[in-house]
């Protein structure tokens, strides 16, 4: 496939380089041994910029620095604006539209914590070299897709809330009245449920409410 590509893209000048069979033999393994591991989908990339860009027909180092994918080059944005825009956007990355998944990704391979608060000699680097591997991945096909995190259920605060207003009937200012009702939110029957419980009815016993407090 791909010498008939060649073939056809540079004519006699391709035949001018390869011009016997013995030739042709010879230069298919070299390029079959060079090219081994690349999908389909990266040789046609760089079958499409050898044709838009080279006059005469690439060597295999020529044609190996083709596959490397420019972002440009399938509509992502450029590694510096895509770089900026995730700085930009790591100070809410869940909340912001991102303009690809390979950005998004890449900004959280990263970090968002270190691309919002250390120097850009540190993450640029990094950066770099994770959106680089996935261009590479868009350029071989792959669709990428970047799993959005569950929420968490709400949690069930209704006997806090009868508490509170409990405490509120008994006296206890509403600003008072939710830190203690606070232990009701740690698992029950666990250790660090109890040593609350027992820190807030001794605050109730100090401000001389009269009121036991629910396990």
């Amino acid at each position: 496939m791909l010498f008939a590509r060649l073939h056809h893209i540079y004519t006699h000048r391709f035949e001018s380089a390869y011009g016997d069979e013995t030739t042709i033999g010879q230069a298919k393994r070299e390029w079959a041994f060079s090219l081994a591991g690349y999908s389909r989908e990266r040789i046609e990339y760089a079958l499409e910029r050898c044709k838009l860009e080279l006059a005469w027909p690439p060597t295999i180092a020529e044609f190996c620095r083709y596959l490397i994918p420019r972002p440009e080059d399938l509509g992502l944005p450029t590694t510096r604006e895509a770089y900026l825009e995730a700085c930009q956007k790591s100070h809410a990355p869940l909340q912001a539209h991102w303009s690809h998944a390979a950005v998004h990704l890449a900004a959280r391979n990263t970090g968002h914590f270190a691309l919002r608060s250390e120097p850009e000699r540190n993450t640029w680097p990094a950066f770099q070299k994770a959106y680089s591997d996935l261009v590479a991945r868009v350029a071989d096909g792959e669709e990428l897709v970047v799993e959005t995190a569950h929420a968490l259920p709400e949690p069930d605060l209704s006997a806090e809330e009868r508490l509170v207003e409990q405490l509120k009937a008994a006296g206890v200012e509403k600003t008072v009245a939710y830190p203690l009702a606070y232990y009701l939110e740690k698992p029950a029957g666990s250790p660090v449920r109890a040593r609350y419980r027992d820190r807030a009815q001794e605050k109730l016993k100090a401000l001389g409410v009269e009121l036991t407090l629910p396990d």
